[in-house]
C-alpha cells in the first residue's frame, strides 16, 4: 500500500500489479534518461526499464516506440544459488520510496534464510546534472554468517512492448578498472547505443565476471556475518547516436570511469544542489492543505523529471520517459497541458518544444501531402522525424482480438492549430519573436495552408466549415463542425495576421522573403475572405454549444447506462462499434475545453451552462479532462466544486488508479500532461494567474482550506514570486 508524505511516496506491495505500478509511482528521471521505479532484480513482467530521450527503432511491422537500453544498475542477490526477490516467499519485510524532492530512489528489503536475516538497502539516482549518468549506491548486511553471491552487471534481457530492438551486441571489460561496457545497434536505422558500467566496493569480497547473452556481469562472493556491511557503488553511462555525433562506446567508457574517480557523495551533492536550484524557481506552496500540497509537488517532480534541457529541440511523450507506451510518441499534450507551466518558470524549455515541432515540419508536410492536402499536417503520434506513428488500428476487439479501425491519425486536425496556440501564447508572454524567425512562422502559415485545403464551402449556408473531424472527445468520429476544432482553427487564421503585423514592424524584409519563397500572398488574400465566413458554434437558447452538428440528437442518456452496457470492462468506449459512439457520453473535456482557452469571450452564464450540461455527460476517460473541468468551474465562480477535479488530476501517479488498457492495449504508464494539469488548475484556475499585455495579474479564488498559495513565475527575465491569499495577491522580485 502507498503512503505519501512530505516529500516522500512509498509503497511495501510485493505483488507483481504492485510492481508495475511502483516502475510508474517510483520512477527517476532527467530528460534524458527515464529509470523505472522497479527493484534491481526486476523481472521482465514487471517492465523494468531505462527509456532513451528521442531514440525510437521498430521491430517488423510492429508499432515503433522509444528502446529500452540494457539495464546498467541491475543486481541480483542469491544465497546457495537461490535468488533473493523483492516477491519471494521469504521476504520479511520489503519498502520503496521515492524522494520526489531530490529524485532518489531508495528500497530496503529483508529476507530470511535459513534463519539468517539478509537486509539490501538500496539508494539510486537518475543523475540531473550529468544526463547520461545512472548512480546506485547497494548495501547488504546480515545478522549471522551466511555467503551472498551477488551478479551486478549490465542487463540485456530487456522488455520490450513490440522488441527486441538492439543488436549486434559487442560486450567488453577492464579488469583493471573493473569496467564492463556493451555496445549495440538498433535494428532499424543501426544508431549506436553504448552502456557501461564500473564499481566501487566497501568491503572484503571476491569478484569474477560472467558473459552471457543476457549481459555482462561481475559476480561478487560476500562472507557477510554480524554487523558486517558491504557497500557497492555503481556508476553507469548511456549514450546514443541520437543525441551525439561522438563515439558513443568511448564516451559511455569515460564518464563511467570519471563518475568512478568523482565518487557516490560528490555526484549525489551536485544532483541535489541542481533540484534545489529547479524547486527555487519552480515550487508551489498551499498553506493550509498538505494532501494538495504533496499531491502537487509530486505531480510537479515528474514534469522536472522529463524535462530535456539537455537538448536544443526535443519534446515531452505523452507518457514522458516511464515507459513504451502510446510508441513513446509526442502528443498535443506537451504544447496544451505542459507548456504552460514551463513557459512561467524555464520558458526556454518551450522554446525547445517549439523548435522541436520545427524540426519535426517535413513530416507534418510529408503527412498533409499523404492526404492530399497542403501545407502542414502535425502527427497526432510524433516521433523523432515529425512522421506520424499513429496507426489506423489503434486498439484492439476484446472479443474478436481483431484490430478496431479509429481516426486519430487521420481526423484530429486540430494537432496543428494547438501547436501554433502554443507558439502565439509564447511569443505574447515572452516576447520572443527571434523564434518566428528560426522557423515558427513558417509553421504557422504552413499549418494555415493546411487549414484552407481542409476546409469546405456550404454554399447552402454561405460558410467555411470543417467536416469529417474528431475533435478531443475521440468517442465521437467523423463529426462535422466540432466547436473546439472550428475555434482553434479560426485562431491559426489569426495568429497568422497578428504574427505577419509583427514581422512587417520589426522585419518586413524577413516576412516578405518568407511570402515570396512560400507563394504565400494567395493563401493570405484567401485566409482573410475565409475569416469572413468561418462558422464558429454559437450557444443555444440554454447559453450550451453543441459539440458538433447534431450532437444533441444523440441518445441523452446517463454515464451509469451507457456503463451498464458493457460487456467486457476492458471494451473500447468509442467508435461505430463503442458503447459510448451513438450516445452524448463523451471522453473527455471538449466544449469545455475550449471555454478555457478562450474564456475571454465567453460570459460567466455560458461557462456555468456548459458545465452542468457536459459534466454529468463526460466520463472522464482520459487524464486531461478533470483539470479543465476544474480551471472551468474556478474561472465561473465555483472553486469547490473544482476542488475534487483538481485532486483527481493532482494524485493520477499517486493511486495508481488510472485507466491501464483501451481495447486489451496496454496504456499505462506517468502522465505529464495531467501534471501539467494540476499546475494549471492551482495557479491559473484557483490563484486566477495571468500574464497579459505586458503584466502579471491574479483573480484570486482559493478553495476554502487553502490559506495561502506561493509560487514563482519568470516574466521578462526577471525571477518573481507570487503569493495569493483569498483577499488578495503581491509580487516580490526574487
Amino acid at each position: 500500500m502507498y503512503r505519501l508524505r512530505n516529500w516522500l511516496i512509498s509503497d511495501n506491495g510485493v505483488s507483481e500489479e504492485d510492481m508495475l505500478q511502483n516502475g510508474n509511482r517510483l520512477m527517476t528521471g532527467n530528460g534524458y534518461l527515464g529509470y523505472r521505479g522497479t527493484v534491481s532484480e526486476a523481472e521482465p513482467s514487471w517492465m523494468p526499464a531505462v527509456i532513451v530521450s528521442g531514440l525510437y527503432d521498430r521491430q517488423g511491422d510492429l508499432w515503433r516506440e522509444p528502446v529500452n537500453a540494457p539495464d546498467c544498475l541491475y543486481a541480483k542477490l542469491f544465497v546457495r544459488d537461490e535468488p533473493l526477490m523483492a516477491s519471494g516467499e521469504n521476504v520479511l519485510s520489503h519498502e520503496q520510496t521515492l524522494d520526489f524532492r531530490y529524485g532518489i530512489y531508495s528500497r530496503e528489503t529483508s529476507w530470511t534464510v535459513d534463519g539468517v536475516s539478509v537486509t539490501l538497502h538500496a539508494e539510486r539516482i537518475t543523475d540531473i546534472c550529468n544526463v547520461h549518468r545512472l548512480c546506485m549506491k547497494y548495501a547488504i548486511s546480515a545478522d549471522a554468517p551466511v555467503t551472498i553471491t551477488l551478479k551486478q552487471g549490465i542487463n540485456c534481457a530487456v522488455h520490450d512492448l513490440n522488441g527486441p530492438h538492439l543488436g549486434n551486441f559487442r560486450l567488453d571489460k577492464d579488469e583493471k578498472n573493473g569496467l564492463l561496457v556493451l555496445d549495440a545497434d538498433t535494428l532499424e536505422k543501426a544508431v549506436p547505443l553504448s552502456v557501461a558500467c564500473t564499481v566501487d566496493v566497501a568491503g572484503d569480497v571476491v569478484c569474477g565476471t560472467e558473459v552471457s547473452g543476457e549481459g555482462a556481469f561481475h559476480v561478487y562472493t560476500i562472507k557477510a556475518d554480524k554487523d558486517k556491511r558491504f557497500d557497492f557503488f555503481v556508476y553507469g553511462a548511456v549514450y546514443s547516436g541520437a543525441d551525439t555525433a561522438e563515439d558513443c562506446g568511448v564516451k559511455a567508457r569515460e564518464t563511467a570511469l570519471s563518475s568512478l574517480a568523482e565518487g557516490w557523495e560528490s555526484i549525489l551533492s551536485g544532483h541535489r544542489k541542481k533540484w534545489d536550484e529547479i524547486w527555487l524557481k519552480g515550487d508551489v506552496i498551499i498553506e493550509g492543505d498538505d494532501y494538495a500540497q504533496h499531491a502537487l509537488r509530486y505531480s510537479l517532480y515528474h514534469l522536472h523529471s522529463i524535462a530535456p534541457r539537455h537538448a536544443k529541440s526535443l519534446s515531452v511523450p505523452a507518457r514522458g520517459l516511464s515507459g513504451q507506451t502510446y510508441k513513446g510518441a509526442v502528443f498535443w499534450d506537451t504544447e496544451m497541458f505542459i507548456s504552460p507551466y514551463f513557459l512561467c518558470t524555464e520558458p526556454d524549455l518551450v522554446a525547445r518544444f517549439i523548435r522541436y515541432r520545427i524540426h519535426t515540419l517535413p513530416g507534418a508536410k510529408r503527412k498533409a501531402s499523404e492526404y492530399g492536402y497542403r501545407g502542414a499536417f502535425y502527427a497526432w503520434e510524433s516521433q523523432e522525424s515529425g512522421d506520424d506513428a499513429c496507426s489506423l488500428f489503434n486498439v484492439t476487439d476484446v472479443f474478436t482480438g481483431r484490430p478496431v479501425r479509429t481516426y486519430f491519425r487521420d481526423k484530429q486536425i486540430h494537432i496543428s492549430a494547438d501547436i501554433v496556440h502554443a507558439i502565439r501564447t509564447y511569443i505574447n508572454v515572452t516576447g520572443d519573436t527571434e523564434i518566428l524567425k528560426e522557423g515558427a512562422m513558417e509553421v504557422i502559415l504552413e499549418c494555415a495552408r493546411f487549414f484552407l485545403s481542409y476546409l469546405y464551402y456550404s454554399p447552402e449556408h454561405d460558410r467555411y466549415e470543417l467536416l469529417d473531424v474528431t475533435g478531443p472527445d475521440e468517442y465521437h468520429e467523423r463529426v462535422n463542425n466540432n466547436a473546439f476544432t472550428n475555434r482553434i482553427v479560426f485562431s491559426v487564421f489569426e495568429t497568422v495576421q497578428t504574427c505577419v503585423d509583427l514581422l512587417k514592424k520589426q522585419d518586413g524584409g524577413f516576412i516578405e522573403k518568407l511570402f515570396a519563397e512560400l507563394s504565400f500572398d494567395t493563401d493570405m488574400a484567401f485566409m482573410h475572405e475565409v475569416m469572413k465566413k468561418f462558422y464558429l458554434p454559437q450557444p443555444d437558447s440554454g447559453n450550451v454549444i453543441e459539440q458538433f452538428d447534431h450532437y444533441f440528437k444523440l441518445e441523452d442518456c446517463s454515464l451509469d447506462t451507457v456503463k451498464s452496457r458493457l460487456c467486457d470492462p476492458r471494451e473500447y468506449w468509442g467508435g461505430a462499434n463503442g458503447v459510448a459512439g451513438n450516445t452524448q457520453i463523451i471522453k473527455q473535456a471538449d466544449v469545455v475545453l475550449m471555454l478555457v482557452l478562450f474564456g475571454n469571450e465567453y460570459s460567466d452564464e455560458i461557462k456555468r451552462a456548459n458545465l452542468a450540461y457536459y459534466e454529468p455527460r463526460t466520463e472522464h476517460g482520459s487524464s486531461l479532462s478533470n483539470c479543465m473541468y476544474a480551471q472551468l468551474s474556478c474561472a465561473s465562480g465555483n472553486s469547490e466544486w473544482a476542488y475534487p477535479f483538481f485532486i483527481k488530476t493532482a494524485e493520477i501517479d499517486i493511486t495508481g488508479t488510472s485507466k491501464q488498457f483501451a481495447g486489451g492495449i496496454y496504456i499505462g504508464g506517468t502522465h505529464p500532461a495531467a501534471n501539467g494539469g494540476a499546475w494549471m488548475t492551482a495557479v491559473q484556475g484557483f490563484c486566477g494567474f495571468s500574464m497579459n499585455d505586458g503584466k502579471i495579474s491574479c483573480k484570486p479564488r482559493l478553495p476554502e482550506k487553502w490559506k495561502r498559495v506561493v509560487f514563482s513565475v519568470v516574466y521578462n527575465g526577471e525571477h518573481i514570486e507570487v503569493t495569493v491569499t483569498k483577499d488578495g495577491y503581491s509580487l516580490c522580485m526574487k
